[in-house]
Formats: structure tokens, sequence, C-alpha cells
């Protein structure tokens, strides 16, 4: 009987444009020892496993830097490929860990840069137009929020449009799975794309410590006239019974949720939630009067 052989670890490299690329070329230092030199390794090789290794040396070459690096060029330039590095890659990616892991660490000093470039980077892909690209801006508004100190602080920064996108996405998606009726293959994908939308929306509330406080909670406030949105769409998907079960029941969570965050006393939740699912005549004017507006679809 034949011994198996232990299966290697796969792990898809991480690429960067030619833009950065290049700009790394221009920073890389002639001994090879600095960050950009460091990265320029990393992004050169073709194999994810090695790059691990690259990837957990950045940390540590930025502890022997003093607080003057914070004006480096070169390391404000390698923070923000940094920034592009960690959104480029897909959720699956242990790379994507790794990296969040690794910048956990980084130097104090370092930090209000990093976190200027990422909140830069990630306001990039809040700007995407092309539908399917959606999902992978949410997947990475999720992965910001989890165990990652920088990725949620740029949420934090961004919470208002973040916000806006996931409106925004969850129109467009329920838009274009209507239009796709019958080519079940675009639906289930779009149907999916619509699942982790709202569940995201829910991840938010839960996590970001902005919405612990009562001061996004005024009608001319863009955090709750974007939540009122959301909580407009989540009803709508709750009574559409073309999609899929779960998606409703998903929507139900994140209606109740919603309406727990927003409103107080607690003592009227049961009678919010009973208003959601019955037209919501009951909700306070301002409320009833954003949730009746015609939406995109």
């Amino acid at each position: 009987m034949g011994v198996k052989k232990k299966k290697e670890m796969q792990v898809a490299a991480l690429t960067i444009c030619h833009q950065d690329l290049e700009t790394l070329k221009s920073f890389a230092d002639v001994e090879g020892k600095n960050l950009a030199s460091l990265l320029l390794h990393c992004v050169q090789l073709t194999d994810g496993v090695s790059q691990i290794h690259y990837i957990k040396q950045i940390v540590p070459l930025l502890e022997k830097a003093d607080k003057n690096g914070m004006c480096d060029p070169t390391i404000q330039s390698c923070l923000d490929i940094l920034a592009g590095i960690y959104l480029s890659l897909s959720l699956k990616n242990p790379l994507k860990k790794v990296l969040a892991s690794s910048l956990n660490s980084l130097p104090d000093f370092f930090l209000p840069e990093a976190m200027h470039r990422f909140t830069s980077r990630l306001q990039e892909e809040l700007n995407t137009t092309d539908l399917y690209s959606y999902r992978k801006v949410t997947d990475n508004i999720s992965s910001c929020m989890e165990n990652f100190n920088l990725g949620r602080a740029s949420v934090n920064n961004l919470l208002k449009n973040v916000l806006h996108f996931l409106q925004k996405s969850l129109i467009e998606i329920l838009e274009e799975n209507r239009k796709c009726a019958g080519n079940h293959i675009i639906q289930t994908q779009l149907m999916n794309d619509l699942l982790v939308g709202i569940r995201v929306s829910m991840m938010l509330v839960q996590k970001v410590q902005d919405f612990q406080g009562n001061l996004w909670k005024t009608s001319d406030s863009p955090i709750w006239q974007n939540m009122c949105g959301l909580l407009s769409i989540f009803t709508k998907v709750l009574s559409d019974d073309d999609l899929l079960q779960t998606v409703q029941s998903t929507s139900g969570l994140a209606i109740i949720l919603f309406i727990k965050t927003m409103f107080h006393p607690s003592e009227k939740i049961p009678h919010l939630c009973a208003a959601s699912f019955s037209g919501l005549h009951q909700c306070p004017r301002v409320v009833y009067e954003q949730l009746q507006e015609p939406l995109l679809w």
C-alpha cells in the first residue's frame, strides 16, 4: 500500500498594476534592503506561499525605521500599494489574512499615514459602477471588519459612503435580477450577491461603534437617510416572493436589527416591527416618508 503524499497548500499569488510596479522599481534601493525592494521581490514571485514569507517581513522592517519614516515618500508609497494589494486579494486567499495580521502590528507612528492610504483606496473601490464588481467591494467591506484594525478604521471613516454603496448595490442587483428572469445561472449569482450585501449591512450595524451613539439619529443625517434607504430595501425584499426564501428571511432579520438600532425607547420596537410587516404605517413620519419614496427599480 503506497503512502499518500501530503497535499501542498495552494495559494494564488498576489499581483499589482503596472503603475504600482513602476513605483516600487523607482523607490527600490541598490542594496535591496528597503520596503520598496522587499515588496518588489514579493510581487515578482509567482508562488503565493513564498510571498507569505515576504509579507511577514514588512512590519519587522518598518520597526527598524524611526519616526522620521512617516515623511519618507518610499514608505508612504509602499503603504498605499499595500492597501491596494489587500483590496485586490480575494476573500478566500490566505494572503489577505496574513497581510491583515501583519499590518495589525504596524508601529503606531505609521498608523495615521496607513489609515489615510487605506481609506483612499477603499473609497476608490466604493466608487465602482460595475455591477458585477459589487460583490468584490462588498467582500472587502466584510473583510475590513474582521480582525483588521486599519480596515475597520477605514470603514468607520467612510461609513456614510459605505452605507450608500450598499444601498446602491442592492437596488441595482435587484433590478438586474428582475431583468434576468429565466436565466437561472445569472440569477443564482445575483441572489448570492444580494444575500451577502444584506448580511454585510447587518455586520456594519453590529460592529461599527458609531451606531452605539445617537448623533446620527436625525432626519438630516446622511447615515440616518442611508439606514432608512436600506430598511426600505429589506422590506421590499421580504415581500418579494420571487426571491429565495433564504434572502427573504435574512432581510427579515435585517429589518429587526435595523429597527432595534434606529429607534428608542426599546418598548416601541415590537410595535415598529409589526408596522414593518403591515405597510409601515405606524413608523415615525420622517421614516415613513423616506421608506415610501420610490426606489430606482
